[in-house]
């Protein structure tokens, strides 16, 4: 005999409790894995994107491509004329055709000032305190006997409307297509005066090309490089020395660091450089750093001094090829430290580190180890801004921007850039903006 025993509410299989709930789950988990997609698509989005809410540059502006005709054509030199800087509120940068100045807050193309005729430039340099551009170019006058007499004129360019405002003669280089910074006059702009430097030293005013002085040279010196200031125009003389080329500067000339008197060009000091040997010039692998406080950098090491002439302890190093900023009597420097795969934690191909060295004592105060490529180097209101490159495992290119405490090196933000968009260049801020090679970023 079977007895048949009928199931309680609860366990009825067929209720219409039980039925109701099956559809429910189902809809509930399709919408949370599709949630859970959205989400994972939108983050990766963003991560390919090199976007990081509250973390990310983003762009506020690029410069117009027309602003790039200065360096459109062929060139001989590839960095002919090349350079940035920001006066006041204009962006102002040049290539070998001309410069253009571009509204800071905008991007947009303000003024364009092209080399007269068929005639390119060779250097630039500006007075950012007075608002003029210092070009160095070819005469576009000058007769077909004389087409090799190249980087013969000088000319300042007004930065607030592009308007060329004086042109002046410069020396001549040796005869070729085109002559290489050692070779040709070497010219520097600032503190008001404009300086040349090729077998003498001589000054003329920035604002109006009018000469100002020839400096008194010790004997048997030639200026090799000279930077004004407002205390006093530092310079690096080549001394004695064999086999001089065409600029009066041989291979074996010793280095002496030096100060001239802005006013009237009068010498107030040399002293020679080098700590148990003098250094040389040798093939002008020397860089001026800085004129005042006045900082050298040789094969051998870098070397400052003070305001009277003495010099400071060595640095214990040389960063010729580095990106520095010199303030006060703090100097900071990229310098790579590393490299190649499997060396670094991350494994990244390059290590670079940022250094602050006090120049009165030599010695290093801090250094910060970034495993990326230093491309950016700016120094304002006590941080510095660091911006460079990351390939982690060689896979993809993630610009990074490290802001660090001048003072000890911490890091005190840390921000991508979209991926694909590697800043590159001089770095400036303005108001809320970072300007890197031809694009304004704001922080996000």
């Amino acid at each position: 005999m079977v007895t048949r025993t009928s199931p309680s509410n609860d366990e009825e299989p067929n209720s219409d409790s039980s039925a109701s709930r099956r559809p429910t789950r189902r809809i509930l988990i399709r919408s949370g894995a599709l949630v859970a997609l959205v989400c994972v698509v939108t983050a990766a989005s963003l991560f390919v994107a090199g976007r990081i809410p509250g973390g990310s540059m983003d762009v506020a502006w690029e410069t117009p491509a027309d602003v790039w005709a200065i360096d459109e054509g062929d060139r001989e030199r590839p960095d002919a004329g090349d350079g940035s800087w920001l006066a006041g509120d204009i962006l102002v940068q040049s290539g070998h055709n001309g410069a253009t100045g571009q509204d800071a807050g905008t991007g947009r193309k303000v003024w364009e000032y092209r080399s007269p005729g068929t005639s390119k430039i060779c250097a630039a340099e500006a007075d950012v305190e007075y608002s003029v551009l210092v070009v160095t170019r070819d005469d576009e006058n000058r007769p077909a006997s004389a087409k090799w007499e190249l980087c013969t004129t000088l000319a300042g360019v007004d930065m607030k409307s592009g308007r060329e405002i004086w042109r002046t003669p410069v020396p001549a280089a040796p005869r070729e297509k085109r002559p290489g910074d050692d070779k040709r006059a070497r010219v520097a702009a600032g503190a008001g005066l404009t300086v040349l430097a090729h077998q003498e030293l001589r000054a003329i005013d920035t604002g109006t090309g009018a000469p100002r002085w020839t400096a008194a040279l010790p004997p048997h010196c030639v200026p090799a490089i000279a930077r004004p200031a407002v205390r006093y125009v530092g310079a690096l003389l080549a001394c004695d020395g064999t086999k001089k080329e065409p600029n009066g500067i041989a291979d074996d000339a010793e280095l002496h660091a030096a100060a001239f008197d802005p006013a009237t060009g009068a010498l107030l000091w040399s002293t020679p450089i080098g700590d148990r040997e003098p250094a040389t010039w040798r093939s002008g692998s020397v860089r001026l750093f800085s004129a005042d406080p006045l900082v050298v950098g040789t094969l051998e090491d870098t070397y400052s001094f003070n305001s009277d002439g003495r010099p400071n302890p060595p640095l214990g190093g040389t960063w010729s090829n580095s990106l520095s900023v010199v303030d006060g009597t703090m100097f900071y420097t990229t310098v790579l430290t590393g490299g190649g795969v499997g060396s670094g934690r991350k494994k990244s191909p390059y290590r670079e580190s940022v250094l602050a060295h006090d120049l009165t004592t030599g010695r290093m105060v801090w250094r910060s180890d970034l495993d990326f490529d230093i491309h950016a180097l700016h120094l304002r209101d006590g941080r510095l801004t660091v911006v460079g490159e990351d390939r982690a495992l060689h896979l993809y290119a993630a610009p990074k921007l490290y802001l660090l405490d001048a003072a000890t090196g911490k890091e005190r933000d840390v921000r991508r850039f979209h991926y694909g968009e590697v800043p590159v260049g001089e770095a400036f801020e303005y108001k809320d903006l970072l300007i890197v090679g031809g694009r304004a970023y704001e922080r996000s």
